[in-house]
C-alpha cells in the first residue's frame, strides 16, 4: 500500500526563524509564546496556551509523529495519525496490510492502548483521516490503483464508539475526491469536477455546488460556525482562496493578495491557516479575509517542504 501521509492536504513545514508580521489582533496575543522543535525535522512551531488550535501530529516524508505533552514521538508502525477534536483519541493508519486488509488503529491517548479496525480489502487502500467535530466518527477516502496512479472509489466511515467501519462505494465519484465531514456531521463533502459535492453517509448525492473550486482547509474546510466553506478558487479567478455560503451556495469572499501553497484549516470565523512562500523559505501564517498575515505560526525550509511535512492542527 502507498505510504503517503496526508499528501493531498498539501504538506510542509520546517523552521528557520519565527518572525512577527504586520499587526496582530488582540485575540492573537498571549503572554506565554512557546517554541516547540519537531523531531526529525528542522521545524519549530510557535504556540500560545490561549490558541484555539494546536499541532497534535505531523507527517514528514514516510514518518508519522504524535504529540505527547509538549513533545512529539515517532510512531514507526503508522504512516498517518490524526487526533480527534478536543483530543483524547486518535486514528492511525498502519504502514502495511494486516491479514489482507487495510485498517485503522483507534488509539486511547491516555492509556496508549489501541484497537485495530478493518477498513478495506487489499489492493484497496483507505487513508486521509478526517474526524467529525463531535469526535464520534471519522471518514477515510478509499482509493484503488489506476495505471500508475491512485483513483478515489469511495469512503469508509469509522464509528469510534462502536469501533466498527463501513465501506461505501460512490458512483461517478471524482477520481481526485477527498472526503471530509460537513460541519454538523450529517453529510460528507468532496471535490467534484471543479466544484464541491455533498453526500449522505450512504454515498448518495445530496447537492452539488458547481464551479466553486475544490474544498480546502486541512482537517476542516468549514468555518467554526459552519456557514462558510473554503475552497481553492476556480482557475478563472485571480484570487486563490474563496469562501462560499454553505446554505445558499453563493460566494461569500474572495481573499486578495495571498497565494498559498497550502491551506490548513480555519483558526476562527475570520482567520485561516495558510502556508505561503517567502523568498526561499515558507511560513505558516494566520491570514484574515483581506489577505493580511496577522501572525507567524512556523517557518519552513525548502528542504522540509520537499520532504512533505504536514502539520495537523486540532481544535481544543
Amino acid at each position: 500500500m502507498p505510504v503517503t501521509p496526508g499528501i493531498y492536504r498539501l504538506l510542509a513545514c520546517s523552521v528557520i526563524a519565527i518572525a512577527a508580521v504586520v499587526s496582530v489582533p488582540p485575540a492573537a496575543h498571549a503572554a506565554d509564546p512557546v517554541d516547540i522543535a519537531l523531531p526529525g525535522t528542522r521545524v519549530t512551531v510557535r504556540e500560545n496556551s490561549t490558541d484555539p488550535l494546536r499541532v497534535t501530529s505531523y507527517g514528514f516524508g514516510k514518518a508519522a509523529y504524535l504529540r505527547k505533552g509538549a513533545g512529539f514521538t515517532r510512531q514507526t508502525a503508522y504512516q498517518e495519525i490524526t487526533v480527534a477534536p478536543r483530543g483524547g483519541k486518535a486514528l492511525a493508519v498502519p504502514t502495511s496490510y494486516n491479514g489482507g486488509y487495510d485498517s485503522v488503529v483507534l488509539l486511547d491517548l491516555a492509556t496508549s492502548k489501541g484497537t485495530r479496525i478493518r477498513t478495506v480489502r487489499k489492493p484497496l487502500v483507505a487513508h486521509y483521516v478526517h474526524w467529525s467535530r463531535n469526535g464520534t466518527k471519522a471518514v477515510l477516502t478509499v482509493e484503488r490503483k489506476s495505471g500508475d496512479a491512485w483513483a478515489t472509489s469511495g469512503f469508509v466511515v469509522v464509528d469510534t464508539v462502536a469501533k466498527t467501519a463501513k465501506t461505501v462505494t460512490v458512483a461517478n465519484v471524482d477520481r481526485a475526491a477527498r472526503f471530509r465531514w460537513s460541519s454538523d456531521g450529517s453529510e460528507l463533502v468532496a471535490e467534484y469536477r471543479g466544484g464541491a459535492r455533498f453526500y449522505g453517509p450512504d454515498g448518495e448525492v445530496r447537492r452539488t455546488l458547481a464551479k466553486t473550486g475544490r474544498p480546502a482547509g486541512g482537517e476542516d474546510a468549514f468555518t467554526p460556525s459552519g456557514r462558510g466553506l473554503m475552497t481553492w478558487c476556480p482557475s478563472t479567478y485571480t484570487e486563490h482562496v474563496c469562501v462560499w455560503d454553505r446554505t445558499s451556495g453563493k460566494l461569500a469572499a474572495k481573499v486578495p493578495g495571498i497565494k498559498p501553497k497550502a491551506l490548513w484549516g480555519w483558526w476562527d470565523e475570520k482567520h485561516f491557516i495558510a502556508v505561503v512562500p517567502v523568498g526561499d523559505i515558507y511560513r505558516v501564517v494566520l491570514s484574515d479575509l483581506k489577505g493580511t498575515s496577522t501572525r507567524v505560526l512556523a517557518a519552513l525550509s525548502a528542504d522540509d517542504w520537499k520532504n512533505r511535512v504536514y502539520l495537523s492542527y486540532t481544535r481544543r
